[in-house]
């Protein structure tokens, strides 16, 4: 599969097809209808390549944080496979301690078998602090969907904002919901 795309629709395969912009939607085109369905629009970090590299968005993490806020942004995923230990751990910290959802995505979108346990580049086990910021994430949607599929607000608010300061109480409430999930399916 990998050797397919590289050869056939990379640019200069014989199946390349440019991208024209226009085909695209906008941005917040996108995140609206994300949050049609119930989702919170959630913005795909890239952070550090193998040579220490960022892209010119992420490359400032104060600004690119800002940026995020006010492009409606309340939730980060990094696929942890890709960055650095040290680096993802800066990362995730700091936009988790700005309130930000902080979650953790794998490359199984692949055909190369990798294990499920997220690991950072070069197999390096996660840090109990990243652990720990990627189970708060997944509280936090676990909640918002809870509340959302029963009608309620969750949270984000109708307009797509997020009230960072009650990050906690979803935290809670997700973790709630996951252990009576968890009790349940012992049964």
């Amino acid at each position: 599969e990998n050797e397919i795309r590289a050869n056939l629709l990379k640019a200069g395969g014989a199946a390349f097809v440019p991208e024209e912009p226009a085909a695209f939607l906008s941005m917040e085109t996108v995140c609206r209808i994300i949050r049609a369905g119930g989702g919170i629009p959630t913005y795909p970090f890239l952070a550090d390549d193998p040579k220490g590299g960022y892209t010119d968005f992420e490359g400032d993490l104060v600004r690119v944080a800002e940026q995020l806020t006010e492009r409606g942004f309340h939730a980060v995923e990094f696929i942890t496979t890709r960055n650095d230990l040290q680096l993802l751990e800066k990362y995730a910290s700091y936009l988790h301690e700005q309130g930000f959802v902080v979650t953790f995505g794998s490359e199984h979108n692949t055909p190369r078998m990798e294990p499920i346990r997220l690991t950072a580049r070069g197999g390096v086990p996660l840090t109990d602090r990243l652990s720990a910021i990627n189970y708060e994430g997944a509280c936090v949607i676990a909640a918002h969907q809870h509340l959302v599929a029963q009608g309620l607000q969750g949270y984000l608010n109708e307009k797509g904002e997020a009230d960072r300061s009650r990050r906690i109480e979803y935290v809670s409430l997700g973790a709630q919901l996951m252990e009576r999930t968890e009790e349940n399916s012992k049964i």
